[in-house]
């Protein structure tokens, strides 16, 4: 009668514990589901991350060499200008010492032949209001002749010296227009590093790039503008000097033809006597 009963309760055991087991392996089947099914959302989101990473990296880097490469190519700018300076300096240096030079040799080749005719013109006069005439004549020449060359001497300074200080001037604006760009692309590689360092992504850091960029070019390139107005501004110089001196020739001019007028008549009324 007890093993009948130890039976039946084992029995009823081994029953409730078979039933019981498929419950725990659904458990924990569910339970490994569930893991599995997390993990493929976690990676995605790492390797997103990480392309994201790798491409603001390479933005950065393509960025501030793309930059670079402009430094480089100003500073070949900067070295080419600096010669052409030299060279263009020479060349005027050269070009004003020739002209001097020219005018020198031209006044003493005229001042040869003034001479000659001098000798001639008072060989011509026979009396002594005739000399006189002739002496006049010479001496009023000679004045209206030095005050021309002075004149027309202090014309040419004044526009060299106008000219030279209007071109330092030009020189200053450019090369501080330059150095500007310089500081300006300096400033647009150390900011993209910045924000590189500080995580922007790579759509904001070409959106600084290409808009800063820009905003420097346009301000540099406007010196096209600036250098319209120093050419005019040098041609307006120009014409002034050129005016002057032409005033300068006619004054000296109608002193000449009053002179000879005056000699003429000297020479006339001589004769009439």
């Amino acid at each position: 009668m007890n093993y009948k009963k130890i039976s039946k309760v084992s029995l009823f055991a081994v029953i409730a514990l078979i039933i019981a087991v498929p419950s725990v392996s659904l458990a924990v089947g569910g339970a490994g589901e569930q893991t599995k099914g997390d993990a493929p959302s976690e990676n995605f989101q790492e390797t997103k991350a990480n392309l994201q990473e790798k491409r603001t990296e390479q933005t950065c880097t393509a960025l501030v060499n793309r930059a670079e490469q402009i430094q480089n190519r100003l500073n070949e700018r900067i070295s080419q200008l600096t010669q052409k300076r030299v060279s263009i300096e020479s060349n005027i240096q050269a070009r004003v010492e020739k002209r001097i030079a020219q005018r020198t040799g031209k006044q003493a080749s005229r001042e040869e032949k003034r001479e000659i005719a001098w000798d001639k013109l008072e060989a011509k006069a026979q009396t002594e209001e005739q000399k006189a005439a002739v002496a006049k004549f010479i001496e009023t020449v000679q004045i209206a002749m030095k005050t021309k060359n002075d004149a027309i001497n202090s014309i040419i300074a004044d526009l060299h010296s106008t000219i030279q200080a209007r071109n330092n001037e030009r020189k200053g604006q450019i090369d501080s227009q330059i150095t500007e760009y310089k500081n300006a692309v300096a400033a647009i590689i150390s900011q993209i590093s910045s924000d590189c360092k500080a995580g922007k992504s790579a759509s904001e850091i070409r959106e600084y790039y290409k808009t800063q960029m820009q905003q420097a070019r346009d301000k540099f390139q406007n010196r096209e503008k600036n250098t319209e107005e120093f050419k005019a501004g040098l041609k307006s110089i120009k014409e002034t000097k050129k005016a002057e001196m032409q005033k300068v020739l006619e004054t000296f001019k109608q002193t000449i033809e009053d002179a000879k007028a005056e000699l003429l008549k000297s020479f006339s009324s001589s004769s009439e006597k």
